[in-house]
């Protein structure tokens, strides 16, 4: 499967497409074919190298992911092959959305809504979350009371 690795930080010169193992389901897990992903803040951070202290080089990076599971392994109770899903790969672990195909835990993926496409859900996972949890965080703040 061809994958976006990036080999140094920078530029967007650093990333080079290359050929790599399409990687098998584990247990629990499940081969999502990427049909879309997204680029945000916490990606061109990676690249630009504001988290080199918690990655190794090379990696791939991106944080969004819409596609259609195409394999499922071991343990996989929830989620079939066909399924469409969305979620946000694991951060900083060197293996996120910029490629072809991507292996996740069941317990972080979600049915997309049929009512939306696999660009516009690949919108949502990181960024809407931190939205989400930006905006319960300012709900919170409101209900604390001063002494």
């Amino acid at each position: 499967m061809k994958a976006a690795v990036l080999n140094g930080f920078g530029s967007v010169e650093k990333f080079e497409i290359l050929n790599i193992p399409t990687p098998k389901p584990g247990v629990d897990e499940v081969l999502v074919k990427v049909m879309a992903t997204s680029v945000n803040p916490l990606d061109f951070q990676v690249r630009r190298g504001d988290y080199k202290n918690e990655l190794q080089l090379p990696v791939i990076t991106g944080h969004d992911v819409s596609g259609v599971i195409v394999e499922v392994g071991t343990g996989v109770k929830n989620f079939k092959v066909g399924d469409e899903v969305y979620y946000s790969p694991e951060i900083f672990n060197g293996y996120g959305s910029y490629t072809e195909y991507h292996v996740a835990k069941e317990s972080i993926i979600g049915i997309k809504p049929k009512n939306i496409s696999h660009i516009e859900a690949a919108t949502f996972p990181l960024a809407a979350g931190t939205a989400w949890e930006m905006h319960s965080q300012e709900l919170n703040l409101r209900l604390i009371k001063p002494y």
